[in-house]
C-alpha cells in the first residue's frame, strides 16, 4: 500500500501541520501492515497448496499460517482504525492549512519567515497594509532593515531568541513617509541537532498604543507640573492676594457689599480663571479655593458691620468638609457671608448640595447662584438649591437698554427671583442706560466696572463707588 499523499503548503518556507513526523509514522505503519497482511495471505495459501492437491501430511509450517490467518481479522481491524486515524490527521492538516491561509491573508499584521542570516525568505500580504511594501520585494532582503528604519538600536532577533526573548518593540517608516510603531515577535526554527536555521515571525502595528501610551504619560506629567506649581502656591502666602469688588444699591449707589476676588501673584502669569482651571485639572481644585476662601473671610473685619462678603466655591468645594470648617470659625459672622455657587457644569446629585446649603442657612449664612441665565445648569442650581440672591449674567445685562429681548429677559428673571423671594444682583453693570433698564426691571442690586472696580480694601471701593 502507498504512502497517501501529504497536504503540502502554498506557501513557501511555511510548515504544515500534515508534514509532522507523527502523520507519517502513521502512514508507514499502515503500509507496512497493508503488505504484511497481503504477503500473510499469499504465503499461507502456497504452504496449503501441497496439502490440499499432493495429499501430502500438514507439517508445523502448515498450521503456523493457520494461525497467522486466524490473526487477519484483528490486524484488519487495527488496520482500518489507522486508516480512520490517518484520514482524520489529513483532514485536520488541509483545515490547519486553509486557516494558516485565512489568516495570512486576512491578518492586520505581517507574517514572515527568515533563514539563519535574518534574510527574509517568505513575507505574507500583510506587509503592505502594515508598511506599503511589496511582499515579493522584500523576500530575500534583511529583516533588521525592513523593521529598524527609524531605530538603529533595535535588538537582533538571534539574540532575543538565545534569551528566549522573542518579543521587542522597533518604529519604522512606512512607504507613506508616516513613522509606525511595531510589535513583533519571532519563535526559532531548529534543525535535527537544534541549531537555528531560522525564525517564524509576526509584526504588527502597535502605532496607536504607543501614541495613546505616550499621550497618557504627557498628561501624567502635565498634571504632576501643574500639582507642583499649585503647591507651591498654597505654601507661599505672598502669591494669592483677595481684591474687593462693590455690590451697589443702584438706587443710592452705596455699596452694601462686596465681592471677593483672587489674583496671582505667582510666575508666570497667567489670569485667575486659569489658575483655578489648572488647578481642577491637577486635582487640587477644591484645595485652591479653600485657600481662597480662606484669605476672602480673613478680610471680612474690614468691611463696615452692615456689609457683607461674598465668596465663590464650585459645587464640588461646598461639599468639602473643610469648607463647613471654615464656615464654623465665622461664629455670628456667618451671618454676612453669602456662598456664591459658580460652575456651569451639570450637577448629577443635588442631594449633598442641598444639605450643605440648609446647614449654611442654619447658622446664618446665605446661598448664591452666580452666572445665572449663562446656561443650563445655573438655572437647574437655582430649581434645585432655591438660593437667597441671584446674580445675574453679564450676557443678560450687557446692552439690555439697547436690545429688547434682553430687556424682556432681565425683567423677566427679576420677576421670576420676586415670585421666589430671591433678591437679584445684576453682574456686569457698565453704562447708566443698563442701570435704568435693571431698576425699572426691579432689579436692586447691581455690580461692575461702573460701579466700582477691584480693589485691595473697602475704602478704596467706598471712593469708586461714590
Amino acid at each position: 500500500m502507498s504512502e497517501p499523499d501529504r497536504p503540502v503548503s502554498p506557501h513557501p518556507g511555511i510548515d504544515v501541520p500534515g508534514d509532522a513526523p507523527t502523520h507519517r509514522l502513521i502512514a508507514a505503519v499502515i503500509a507496512v501492515l497493508g503488505v504484511s497482511m497481503l504477503l500473510t495471505l499469499v504465503l499461507s495459501v502456497w504452504e496449503w497448496e501441497d496439502v490440499v492437491v499432493d495429499g501430502e501430511a500438514a507439517e508445523i509450517d502448515e498450521w503456523l499460517s493457520v494461525v497467522a490467518i486466524c490473526s487477519l481479522p484483528m490486524i484488519t481491524a487495527v488496520l482500518v482504525r489507522m486508516l480512520a486515524l490517518h484520514r482524520r490527521m489529513r483532514t485536520t492538516a488541509r483545515a490547519a492549512v486553509q486557516a494558516f491561509e485565512s489568516t495570512v491573508r486576512t491578518v492586520t499584521g505581517w507574517v514572515w519567515r527568515t533563514d539563519g542570516d535574518l534574510r527574509v525568505t517568505y513575507a505574507s500580504d500583510g506587509v503592505t497594509t502594515l508598511l506599503g511594501l511589496d511582499p515579493h520585494r522584500v523576500v530575500g532582503g534583511s529583516l533588521d532593515a525592513v523593521l529598524s528604519d527609524q531605530d538603529p538600536a533595535t535588538p537582533d532577533v538571534r539574540a532575543l531568541a538565545a534569551s528566549d526573548t522573542t518579543d521587542w518593540h522597533t518604529s519604522t517608516r512606512h512607504a507613506d513617509g508616516t513613522i509606525r510603531h511595531l510589535r513583533s515577535s519571532a519563535t526559532p526554527l531548529r534543525d535535527g541537532r537544534g541549531r537555528v536555521v531560522g525564525y517564524h515571525g509576526f509584526s504588527t502595528d502597535v502605532t496607536t498604543e504607543v501614541e495613546a501610551t505616550a499621550g497618557q504619560r504627557r498628561e501624567r506629567q502635565r498634571r504632576d507640573a501643574l500639582r507642583t506649581g499649585i503647591a507651591a502656591l498654597l505654601h507661599d502666602e505672598d502669591a494669592l492676594r483677595i481684591v474687593l469688588q462693590p455690590i451697589v444699591d443702584l438706587h443710592t449707589r452705596q455699596p452694601v457689599g462686596a465681592e471677593a476676588l483672587s489674583r496671582f501673584a505667582a510666575e508666570p502669569y497667567r489670569p485667575p480663571n486659569v489658575w483655578f482651571d489648572e488647578a481642577w485639572a491637577a486635582g487640587l481644585g477644591p484645595d485652591l479655593e479653600l485657600h481662597a476662601v480662606g484669605k476672602a473671610l480673613a478680610r471680612l473685619p474690614e468691611l463696615p458691620t452692615h456689609a457683607y462678603l461674598s465668596v465663590n466655591v464650585a459645587p464640588d468645594t461646598l461639599v468639602d468638609p473643610r469648607f463647613l470648617a471654615l464656615l464654623d470659625g465665622l461664629g455670628a459672622d456667618l451671618a454676612r457671608v453669602v456662598v456664591e455657587v459658580t460652575e456651569h457644569a451639570v450637577v448629577s446629585d443635588y442631594g449633598a448640595l442641598t444639605e450643605v446649603a440648609d446647614r449654611i442657612r442654619l447658622r446664618g449664612g446665605r446661598l448664591a447662584v452666580d452666572d445665572a441665565g449663562a446656561g443650563y445648569a445655573t438655572m437647574q442650581h437655582i430649581l434645585q438649591l432655591r438660593p437667597d440672591i441671584i446674580k445675574l449674567d453679564r450676557s443678560i445685562v450687557g446692552n439690555a437698554d439697547e436690545d429688547p429681548a434682553r430687556r424682556a429677559l432681565t425683567a423677566a428673571m427679576a420677576a421670576f427671583a420676586g415670585s421666589l423671594g430671591t433678591t437679584v444682583v445684576a453682574e456686569g453693570v457698565e453704562t447708566a442706560g443698563e442701570i435704568d433698564v435693571l431698576i425699572e426691571a426691579g432689579v436692586r442690586l447691581g455690580q461692575g466696572f461702573l460701579l466700582g472696580r477691584p480693589a485691595p480694601g473697602w475704602p478704596a471701593v467706598l471712593e469708586h463707588s461714590l
